[in-house]
């Protein structure tokens, strides 16, 4: 019963906290209140300051094998993963569809959450209109770890069917870092001239990952 008093009081004492000065907790005080409600009778303080020890900051704790850590387990990564869909889900529903997209940083917004986190290598498409606003989007593949099967025939198909003028296709490294590899680049290169036969233009190839993202436009591997 002292136990139950004790982290009772604490998390009672950190939640005033939290509703008077929310920017003032620590990360893992923070950590602590969402594992509060994932564990709800334990002293989380030991378990939010040991996940922090092994993550570069609290985001990565979305893509992160709980079962290493004593006292959390499969429901609490359960409901970190509801966590990230919940933020996919706010992202498109927030997301201004007459909005021009204009860069890249507009796209890793919209798709961090989908594919930023996954544990898979995702292929995704976005189509585009005349205004650069969006048609659609779709995961066009999902694949095993640094491996996803991409069909250009399919980007073109889907392209034709929905009217694109432009394209920008995606897709996720699991391993946290957006340098393109050499087959990412002869990727787009492929993608883009079997688009240009259709006058449709490859707008961009965006790499995203949980905390970072890279843009091959940029790099000018879509330069003409």
């Amino acid at each position: 019963m002292e136990e139950k008093a004790h982290y009772t009081g604490h998390r009672k004492r950190l939640k005033e906290k939290f509703d008077d000065a929310p920017k003032v907790l620590a990360d893992y005080e923070i950590l602590e209140l969402l594992l509060g409600y994932a564990i709800p009778r334990k002293d989380v303080k030991v378990i939010a300051k040991e996940i922090l020890k092994k993550i570069e900051n609290i985001g990565s704790i979305i893509n992160m094998d709980l079962s290493e850590i004593k006292g959390a387990g499969k429901e609490t990564e359960r409901f970190f993963k509801i966590i990230a869909e919940f933020y996919n889900r706010v992202e498109n529903i927030s997301f201004d569809y007459k909005e021009s997209i204009t860069g890249p940083l507009q796209v890793y917004r919209l798709l961090k959450y989908s594919i930023g986190f996954a544990e898979n290598e995702n292929f995704v498409v976005l189509l585009l209109n005349n205004k650069s606003q969006l048609i659609s989007k779709k995961i066009l593949t999902e694949g095993i770890v640094n491996r996803a099967i991409v069909y250009p025939r399919q980007i073109a198909e889907y392209a034709l069917k929905e009217k694109a003028v432009y394209v920008v296709i995606a897709h996720n490294h699991p391993t946290g870092d957006s340098s393109p590899s050499q087959k990412d680049i002869e990727l787009t290169h492929h993608i883009k001239e079997s688009l240009a036969t259709l006058n449709i233009i490859l707008k961009d190839h965006i790499i995203v990952c949980k905390n970072e993202y890279t843009s091959l436009y940029d790099l000018g591997f879509l330069e003409d």
